[in-house]
């Protein structure tokens, strides 16, 4: 299984941010992505952590579009919800 992530955030120089934005950088995706498992996950601090109205947006249309999409707050929860939700795919 592979799962990669997807490096949306973070702070970036204006000139590095636009060379992004035009290779297709898109604000919202979530932070990882399981492509056998077509399961997205966006990662959230454990405390505070809410989906922006990007993310919203984007859970949404992926979701619609076939995709799994989880939201965890922090690394115990994701592997948590990987295993209950993903389990038959191991």
């Amino acid at each position: 299984m592979r799962i990669f992530s997807i490096p949306n955030g973070g702070w970036r120089s204006p000139a590095t941010a636009a060379k992004l934005k035009v290779e297709g950088l898109s604000k919202g995706v979530p932070d990882l992505f399981i492509p056998a498992w077509r399961t997205f996950v966006e990662m959230k601090r454990i405390k505070g952590g809410r989906l922006s109205p990007e993310q919203e947006d984007w859970k949404g249309y992926l979701e619609e579009s076939g995709y799994q999409v989880l939201v965890c707050h922090g690394c115990e929860e994701a592997i948590k919800n990987l295993e209950e939700v993903c389990a038959w795919q191991i």
